[in-house]
């Protein structure tokens, strides 16, 4: 699972028709850093909340006393990441949870029914930044039900999408406001950019951010999937008193298991140093195609080829120190 997603934004001037590649004027390039995952990685709702608190109090101060003891029951069980919260979520009573949902729903949906209203008296680019904070904390609180289930061995089939649906809507909605010609780079866990759905043992886990982006951008997405042949991983055992709901655990790896990608990349003679392997041309064609790829110490079946467009192999992996207790 990971715990971060954002883009680096990149725009710059239509060079001179006559000279596609070369200019003689300054660089024009830009970048530009967002965020895109729900509020705390899904471990607190205050992040969305309080600034759609203060956006409330300018365009609709009669919603503030809701949204206000939305915001007070979410703070009960706030944490650094959907580790912490949702295990806290689920000691909640059903009315409180059920409360706690009603309510953002109703917001919600003031929200997009009053958008005349909000946006004159507060602005259209505050009423699109509230609503879209808004919309997060509405998939954070779905993201509550749906780890506490996932932990519990209840949950639904694919009920974590939310999240992924969020990051891709927020990548979307930046897009929307980017400049023509604006390219995006995106960085998150591979099982978020892959554009087929996540399954373990058979059972739909959920869709992720890829599949969603490929949807909409088609062939302009490229999932380009990151891992490596030997060196250490980063497994993350829950400990729900640790900062982030879980420690960090260098694990070597070990070698790999016949039929992964990392397995390919070894047989190809290429286990050491860093190799990016365009996998599109294998699409129909590989005869025996990788089947999984690592997951931190474990691998994720998952059909490789149909997942990603491109495989960037690295030497050996390492792992950060300084991160949930390592």
């Amino acid at each position: 699972m990971s715990h971060l997603a954002s883009t680096t934004r990149y725009e710059r001037d239509p060079p001179p028709c006559d000279a596609p590649h070369l200019t003689t004027r300054p660089d024009p390039r830009r970048s530009e850093r967002h965020g895109l995952d729900v509020p705390a990685a899904g471990g607190s709702l205050r992040p969305a909340l309080a600034p759609v608190i203060d956006h409330l109090r300018r365009v609709d101060p009669e919603t503030v006393p809701a949204a206000e003891r939305a915001l007070r029951l979410a703070d009960r069980f706030a944490g650094g990441s959907a580790a912490v919260a949702a295990p806290a979520w689920a000691r909640l009573t059903t009315a409180e949870q059920d409360d706690l949902t009603a309510t953002l729903a109703r917001l919600l949906l003031r929200f997009r029914a009053l958008e005349p209203l909000y946006a004159e008296r507060g602005g259209r680019p505050g009423y699109d930044l509230a609503l879209r904070l808004l919309e997060g904390a509405c998939h954070a609180d779905h993201g509550f039900r749906a780890m506490a289930g996932l932990f519990a061995g209840e949950g639904l089939p694919g009920d974590t999408s939310a999240r992924d649906s969020y990051l891709a809507g927020s990548l979307l909605w930046h897009l929307e406001r980017s400049a023509p010609g604006t390219r995006v780079v995106l960085a998150a866990h591979n099982a978020h950019l892959q554009t087929v759905p996540i399954s373990f043992d058979g059972r739909l886990t959920g869709i992720p951010m890829g599949r969603c982006l490929r949807d909409a951008l088609g062939d302009d997405y490229l999932a380009i999937g990151l891992t490596a042949v030997t060196g250490h991983t980063a497994d993350m055992p829950r400990d729900e008193s640790a900062p982030f709901g879980f420690t960090v655990a260098a694990t070597a790896l070990a070698a790999p298991e016949p039929g992964s990608v990392e397995a390919a990349f070894a047989g190809a003679g290429l286990g050491s140093g860093t190799h990016l392997a365009d996998l599109r041309p294998l699409r129909g064609r590989a005869a025996d195609p990788p089947d999984r790829i690592r997951l931190q110490g474990s691998y994720l079946h998952t059909p490789v080829v149909a997942a990603y467009d491109a495989m960037l192999c690295t030497g050996g992996s390492t792992v950060t120190r300084g991160v949930g207790g390592l």
